[in-house]
């Protein structure tokens, strides 16, 4: 889950309590009936709800006539607006009070905790009084109090093998473990006639540097706006490719800075896709770069080679799931020393990035963008 400073805090110093102190009113099910309806949150992190799919799929495909809700942010839900095992969505937002009284009278009989540190997220999931509530027992947390069943979070497994933890608890089998998106002939339509607004031609390769990566206002996960530019106009010299630069609308300026200092032309697509738009440009690219976050997962999920960053995060753990990949990971003893995302080990440098992406050189992205370019 994404948040700012103080709704840590919050979450952290009044969350922990009203857990602890809810959990005396808890009753645990002995058996577990056939659910009727069934409800997912995922409040916030597009990334999480992108490597949850395989397990959101397998509980679609073991209760195939229950009706599945999902309680997600607008990104979340805009990712799943063509989903197939999602049946009715939920919007999060304030206020809290009439979310609250909205979910106790949907009358759940399983809700599904997809968030593995938030004490928020374990309070709604309690809100729903659903006699199944299940979620992620995460050390240090103090949030598993309020479900009837829990599962481990392991700090080093790949966060799409933690979710399918979910799946073996609840018995249900998995027939697939790949990552899906949907996108619209609207979202194609608009990056096609976009690409052909910018003068592309339509059978120049695409490259997408994604450079912002991880939280706003948080630019630790991001390799330097120079290092983008320097890889741009290597790939541009000997691969003959067309780079398109993309991001979110805060994150304007870090593009605009790289195509200002690039010796070609980029394409600037920062803060102009919404998310399915930004699935559909990467479904066309030869190459996606991009440090660890969202859209790195959405590249991922779109079968796109997709090159990964990893200073902070541990590749391991947080590396694109897919077989088209390259890894390039930080060269610093204390590297990795993110679990859940906010944990920094470090102060940010004075431009905002973390010591450990200064370490990583442009001939080692290279080489991994020569496996799918040559």
């Amino acid at each position: 889950m994404q948040s700012n400073r103080f709704q840590q805090y919050l979450d952290r110093y009044v969350g922990i309590p009203l857990c602890v102190l809810l959990s005396l009113f808890c009753r645990r099910v002995r058996t577990r009936p056939s659910p009727q309806k069934i409800l997912f949150i995922q409040l916030s992190a597009l990334g999480d709800t992108i490597l949850a799919v395989p397990t959101i799929r397998a509980i679609r495909q073991a209760f195939p006539d229950a009706q599945i809700t999902m309680l997600a942010s607008r990104t979340n839900l805009n990712y799943l607006t063509n989903c197939p095992y999602i049946d009715k969505r939920i919007l999060f937002k304030e206020p809290v009070h009439r979310m609250l009284s909205l979910l106790r009278r949907e009358r759940f009989d399983w809700a599904i905790d997809l968030e593995h540190w938030p004490r928020l997220s374990a309070l709604l999931t309690y809100a729903t009084g659903a006699p199944v509530r299940i979620g992620f027992r995460t050390e240090g947390q103090h949030r598993h109090f309020l479900f009837t069943e829990t599962v481990p979070h392991i700090r080093g497994r790949h966060e799409v093998r933690n979710f399918l933890e979910i799946t073996t608890r609840l018995a249900c089998p998995v027939q697939a473990f790949d990552l899906e998106v949907w996108c619209d002939s609207a979202a194609r339509t608009w990056v096609r006639e976009t690409l052909i607004q910018e003068q592309v031609p339509p059978d120049m390769p695409l490259v997408v540097l994604h450079p912002e990566a991880g939280r706003r206002g948080e630019p630790r996960r991001r390799w330097s706006p120079e290092n983008y530019t320097a890889l741009a106009d290597v790939l541009v010299e000997r691969f003959s490719v067309q780079i398109v630069l993309t991001g979110a609308p805060d994150e304007v300026n870090t593009s605009e800075q790289i195509a200002a200092q690039t010796q070609h032309r980029a394409v600037m697509l920062t803060g102009r896709t919404d998310v399915n738009q930004l699935a559909a440009l990467f479904s066309d690219a030869a190459l996606v770069v991009s440090g660890n976050c969202g859209p790195m997962h959405l590249a991922a999920a779109t079968g796109t080679p997709v090159i990964g960053l990893h200073g902070p995060t541990n590749p391991a753990q947080w590396g694109p799931w897919s077989r088209q990949t390259g890894i390039v990971r930080a060269e610093i003893p204390c590297s990795p020393c993110l679990n859940l995302g906010f944990e920094y080990g470090c102060q940010a440098l004075p431009d905002g990035t973390s010591p450990c992406m200064w370490t990583i050189g442009i001939e080692s992205v290279l080489r991994e963008c020569e496996q799918f370019l040559a």
